[in-house]
């Protein structure tokens, strides 16, 4: 008899071993595939595409030969009910996963399966390989790595969702599951948001150059942590070393510690943003505690100089742009908002510190638009947000700080509230054309209170 309340994650590898075959010679790092992701629960395998959540009768997507058969990986069993599942289903068919959310590199499959294995197994922390949720990262900031894109835009699970609609397989079990999105969705009608990620030349970290900024001598051991950290970086092809927690408190025990100079400093939190972009790294940085935690060190983030404060926020971007690193925030959001409130009401901070506030909470917030902050915490920084954009904002930025105004106000409606009694209007930015749909859902939501 089938186990129904067995959880499997279905890998599929799209480029049919392609990627495994030259992956190595064309990125310098060995890729096993381009991997697709469904989840079977209850006799099903749920799917996200183009099309929204669909289900299928398992492994349907390789019968109908889009896709080459998948590896089943265990995960566990669900406790969770049929109904309890479908009501889930629905309310993101309805929300984070519509279909006009599908995007191949930002949120995809496997965004998707993360999401639901957490939801069925009670798992705050990812059960996802990590090497799925990371391949997209790592296409991005490869040269070469948009080679791959020729695989990525031959999605088996759109496809598939599309020819079910059009019934071009008689036999076929693909069922979209309807949206009933409603005009109170966050950052409903409004184009999918993409993470803003630091500009930097990813092929030269430069971790070579940390030993020099030290003003003492570094241990043999210690040495070695850095060229674990520089390979990681810089791959060989041949293998990834296997970063430890001592290697993250090497790294900012020389930043706090060791380099005085500014342009030191600058270079560690260069590379932990780096790092930060794979997701074993966060749950390695969530672990770290005590003075030398993120979270302790953004504490003193106001007596660094600007470019520190800067380059400290873009390693936050990072981690609030990952699956496990949101988790690791909303954690910690009670430490973390006041300080962005009193940073954006100081007058002292500058504008440049205060858009990289907003970009780490555009991170947060508007990727997966179920990620949400407490009630006081929408409140506390949506208001220094509002009194902050009474005088308008760069031009070049205003699009961003609406998108996060829009994702705190429509999880705490009373925001709108106090929009509009402090008099705040958006309509400075109309003529801005990436502001417009932001706009026009700000009006509506202010005419609903």
């Amino acid at each position: 008899m089938a186990d129904f309340t067995s959880v499997k994650l279905y890998i599929y590898d799209i480029s049919f071993g392609l990627a495994s075959a030259y992956g190595s010679s064309l990125l310098g790092k060995q890729i096993d595939g381009v991997w697709h992701t469904g989840v079977g629960v209850h006799g099903r395998e749920y799917l996200f595409g183009s099309s929204g959540v669909s289900y299928t009768a398992p492994e349907e997507i390789h019968r109908q030969g889009l896709a080459p058969k998948p590896k089943a990986k265990n995960l566990g069993h669900t406790k969770k009910s049929p109904a309890e599942i479908q009501t889930w289903i629905r309310e993101k068919s309805s929300s984070s996963f519509r279909g006009d959310r599908y995007e191949l590199l930002d949120w995809n499959c496997n965004n998707f399966s993360d999401e639901f294995t957490k939801f069925l197994l009670d798992s705050s922390t990812s059960l996802i390989p990590e090497e799925i949720l990371e391949l997209p990262r790592f296409v991005k900031t490869t040269p070469l790595g948009r080679m791959l894109l020729s695989f990525l835009n031959k999605d088996p699970i759109s496809i598939a969702q599309q020819n079910g609609t059009n019934n071009t397989f008689a036999d076929s079990s693909m069922h979209i599951i309807p949206s009933t999105t409603n005009s109170n969705t966050k950052l409903d009608h409004i184009p999918a948001r993409h993470c803003i990620l630091p500009t930097m030349d990813k092929l030269k970290p430069r971790v070579d150059l940390i030993e020099g900024k030290c003003n003492r001598s570094l241990t043999v051991n210690e040495k070695e942590q850095l060229k674990d950290i520089d390979h990681l970086l810089r791959p060989d092809g041949n293998s990834s070393p296997l970063l430890t927690r001592d290697h993250f408190m090497l790294l900012i025990s020389l930043m706090v510690n060791a380099i005085e100079e500014e342009s030191g400093q600058k270079l560690i939190l260069e590379v932990l943003q780096l790092l930060s972009e794979y997701e074993f790294v966060i749950k390695i940085l969530s672990e770290i505690k005590g003075q030398e935690s993120p979270i302790e060190l953004l504490k003193g983030l106001s007596e660094q100089p600007e470019q520190i404060q800067i380059e400290f926020l873009r390693w936050f971007s990072s981690i609030a742009a990952t699956s496990n690193g949101r988790t690791m925030l909303i954690d910690i959001q009670d430490n973390i908002a006041p300080i962005f409130t009193d940073s954006i009401h100081n007058e002292t901070t500058s504008t440049k510190v205060k858009y990289e506030i907003i970009v780490v909470l555009h991170n947060l917030l508007c990727i997966n638009t179920d990620t949400r902050l407490s009630f006081m915490n929408s409140i506390s920084i949506g208001s220094a947000m509002v009194q902050y954009m009474a005088t308008p904002v760069n031009s070049d930025e205003a699009e961003t700080y609406l998108a996060v105004f829009i994702a705190l106000a429509d999880a705490e409606k009373d925001l709108y509230g106090i929009a509009q009694a402090m008099e705040f209007t958006p309509d400075y930015y109309s003529s801005l054309v990436g502001c417009q749909p932001i706009i026009a859902k700000i009006k509506t939501n202010f005419q609903n209170v």
